[in-house]
């Protein structure tokens, strides 16, 4: 079963093409990019932090929060985060362990 195998923890340091740091990158860089174009827009942001939080903060805050990570991640200075900006923005995170489930054997 593949549907999962992005999630599958690293066993001695051996990677597949699946459970990668750049296929996890892709992974979760595809859950913003609502309309698969490459980039992640204010709106999809704004979406997705909907979807997360929406009801335990305000829309005024949502905007805040959407535009400052815009702000703070679009290196190109686009008004959107690039696949390139995303993973730049998250160098410094631990995303094999972030993004892995131990699953019982």
């Amino acid at each position: 079963m593949n549907v999962l195998a992005h999630f599958r923890p690293l066993r001695d340091n051996k990677q597949s093409k699946l459970n990668s740091r750049e296929e996890k990158l892709k992974f979760a860089f595809k859950m913003y990019d609502l309309d698969d174009d490459g980039v992640i827009s204010r709106d999809e942001l704004l979406s997705i932090l909907h979807m997360m939080v929406g009801a335990n903060i305000s829309q005024d805050q949502l905007v805040s929060i959407a535009e400052r990570t815009i702000l703070e991640a679009d290196l190109c200075c686009q008004g959107k985060i690039s696949f390139e900006d995303f993973c730049k923005a998250l160098d410094r995170t631990d995303v094999d362990q972030k993004m892995s489930i131990r699953f019982l054997n």
